[in-house]
């Protein structure tokens, strides 16, 4: 009789653990355009909180300014953040042009990989929400379709998003508040309507958090999203391939 109660619980046990794994939904913050104003205030968070997150570098940031080469390096030391690419020159925000080049501006991505010596051939294309990830593919516009084909054929996951922070462009300020961003991450978990199921990529841009770590929105998100149990936040070389 004992033992078949405890067959019984080890299986209940089981089937629990199955269901609690099925309904986990991987959270990837990942921040754009850095090192910027504001990143010193994103590592500090982090290093607080101490959960993942990936950051995609602009290389010419980097190697014009001493102080964000000097943010650069806080990235480069902190075990919980991913440093990944998004080229050289951001297309000097002139995205139209830079993408009619597809070698000009596939070369400033390798270049970008080179010269901040990045570990992981992971891109997100400046200006772009597209995709090239085992196969699958989604673009947002026609332009830059060919710079994202052949970085996959270099062997770089091309990567986007499932939904953006929007700031402002005067100050940087977030535009949704805190409670409009996480009630959108949970539509997501639940809805399924993600590039892929169960994982929700958050568009991020480090100049909106230029605020101290307990003033800031972005340690407000983190706590309400870790209140959920079956949340785990990851980086983007994790992502299901």
């Amino acid at each position: 009789m004992k033992k078949t109660i405890s067959f019984l619980g080890i299986t209940l046990l089981m089937i629990f653990n199955q269901i609690h794994a099925q309904n986990k939904c991987y959270i990837y913050l990942t921040f754009d355009d850095g090192p910027l104003n504001g990143s010193e205030n994103i590592n500090d968070i982090i290093l607080k909180e101490k959960i993942k997150i990936s950051v995609f570098m602009v290389g010419e940031h980097v190697i014009k300014d001493k102080q964000m080469d000097t943010y650069a390096k806080y990235y480069d030391e902190n075990p919980y953040i991913d440093e990944y690419n998004h080229s050289f020159t951001h297309a000097n925000n002139h995205y139209e042009v830079f993408y009619n080049d597809v070698q000009k501006s596939v070369n400033d991505i390798v270049y970008n990989q080179n010269l901040l010596k990045l570990p992981y051939k992971i891109v997100r294309l400046p200006g772009r929400n597209m995709w090239r990830l085992n196969g699958k593919s989604k673009n947002d516009v026609s332009n830059g379709i060919q710079t994202a084909d052949q970085l996959a054929k270099l062997g770089y996951k091309v990567v986007g998003w499932d939904i953006e922070w929007q700031h402002r462009n005067n100050d940087g300020t977030p535009i949704q508040s805190v409670d409009e961003m996480y009630k959108s991450v949970q539509n997501l978990c639940n809805s399924g309507n993600t590039f892929t199921k169960n994982n929700v990529v958050m568009l991020i841009h480090d100049e909106m958090f230029q605020k101290s770590w307990e003033e800031s929105e972005l340690k407000q998100l983190i706590d309400l999203l870790r209140s959920k149990p079956n949340y785990v936040f990851e980086q983007m070389r994790f992502y299901p391939q």
